[in-house]
């Protein structure tokens, strides 16, 4: 099926010349540049409307008018008008990609989904930004649309130009360009935090503080991570986690305990900031305990949460004390049989242990048979224990995430035993299937 789809879109018949040429595209521009620069054209918002509509048509030109990121490839084909130059495959990011490449654009379609992940212009027709340059037009217009006749237009504007930035940031994100990515996102805030639109757009934030922390631009990370955390977009934890990481590179560690411990408060069972609690307490020369005492504060405001007692677990397992995690983790299910997280977190702490006991052996001296047989008992008697807990998390739960990682453990525990009961292999077949069913492949 991929092929025939391939095949479909690189058989699409040229009806029109697609992009327009680069000089009529300049010559648009130009032209309602000049009106802008007309004592009496200037002040009508309308001139500047019409200069930020230029410069919109243009970057929609170069990126393709008659489709857009995201869509499969078959539609791509339907509405795509042009035949490309040349094609290639090639892997970004462990994904393989089939990439066209037109005369001013490259289009990527990952070939796993078939989906337009992204459109990178190739050959810009100005070193300028023209996104970014039709947003602050039409905010000058909005400046000037005194009696607000044309805000409702310059709104619709405005909201089409930040999805565009959007869109042309997941494409260079999606194809390994986080810098590009990062400044892209970037351009998308001010198109709603203006007077016109009077939105922020806390995801657009994250996703800026995101692609500024993957290039290393620790300074802008902060700044939209800081942000975010003020609006109350953390989800659950993750944006002061990151933040406090940031924070903790540079030096700042009375920063990063004062952004965990708040974050603790609000998301007390989010194992990210549990983590980083407890990473920081050990670069502190810390002590880790702190963490347990704000556990054991929040359960005493909340006895009956089994999500503290399974926190308190995930910070013994971290802290390498994983039969006192397991012991929280099963407190935390028998409080509450519907918390699936509780009975997972066994299994995947003795499943965790075989791994430890597994590299121990892998160290062993080869002549060390004694040693080698004990830790072979005690890594297989972990892998055993591990069954019945991830069993019953993969039978009692819809959550996907759970039980793909459930049956991928159980997957390899009953390949380690299908030669000891047939029984074992059959239901390493029965995991094995669930993976393939569900695209997971090893």
């Amino acid at each position: 099926m991929k092929q025939i789809l391939l095949t479909v879109a690189m058989l699409a018949v040229t009806l029109t010349a697609g992009a327009q040429n680069k000089d009529q595209l300049l010559s648009s521009i130009e032209k309602a540049e000049a009106a802008t620069q007309n004592e009496k054209k200037a002040s009508n918002p309308n001139t500047w409307i019409k200069y930020g509509d230029a410069l919109t048509k243009a970057f929609v030109e170069l990126v393709g008018p008659d489709y857009r990121q995201g869509w499969d490839a078959t539609t791509v084909a339907m509405f795509n008008m042009q035949q490309p130059l040349s094609s290639e495959q090639v892997q970004i990011g462990g994904v393989p990609y089939q990439v066209d490449h037109y005369e001013c654009r490259d289009l990527y379609f990952n070939l796993n989904t078939m989906i337009l992940d992204a459109v990178i212009i190739t050959k810009p027709i100005s070193d300028d930004n023209l996104l970014a340059e039709a947003r602050d037009a039409y905010l000058k217009a909005a400046e000037l649309d005194v009696k607000g006749t044309k805000k409702k237009a310059i709104t619709d504007k405005l909201i089409n130009i930040r999805d565009r930035f959007a869109e042309y940031a997941i494409s260079n994100s999606n194809v390994g360009n986080p810098q590009v990515a990062a400044e892209y996102f970037e351009g998308s805030l001010s198109c709603s935090d203006n007077p016109v639109v009077n939105t922020i757009d806390t995801l657009m934030l994250y996703n800026t503080g995101l692609m500024y922390n993957i290039v290393g631009d620790n300074a802008k990370a902060r700044k939209y991570y800081s942000q975010c955390v003020e609006l109350g977009y953390d989800n659950n934890g993750e944006v002061s986690s990151s933040l406090a990481s940031i924070l903790m590179a540079e030096g700042d560690i009375e920063g990063a305990k004062e952004c965990l411990n708040a974050a603790f408060q609000k998301y007390p069972g989010s194992q990210s900031v549990l983590v980083t609690l407890i990473n920081l307490y050990i670069e502190s020369n810390d002590d880790p305990q702190k963490v347990l005492d704000l556990i054991k504060a929040a359960q005493n405001n909340e006895p009956d949460n089994a999500t503290l007692v399974y926190a308190e677990g995930n910070v013994y397992f971290n802290m390498g004390q994983p039969e006192k995690a397991i012991e929280c983790y099963y407190k935390s299910f028998e409080m509450d049989p519907t918390y699936v997280y509780g009975i997972y977190a066994v299994g995947n702490a003795y499943f965790e242990m075989a791994v430890d006991v597994q590299d121990e052996m892998g160290q062993l001296d080869l002549r060390d048979v004694e040693n080698y047989e004990r830790l072979l008992a005690e890594f297989e008697q972990d892998l055993m224990n591990a069954i019945e807990p991830l069993e019953k998390a993969f039978s009692m739960t819809d959550d996907q995430d759970v039980k793909i990682a459930s049956a991928a453990a159980l997957k390899q525990i009953y390949f380690r035993f299908r030669d000891k009961d047939p029984k074992f292999a059959e239901q390493h077949a029965v995991y094995e299937k669930f993976l393939n069913d569900a695209g997971i492949v090893e």
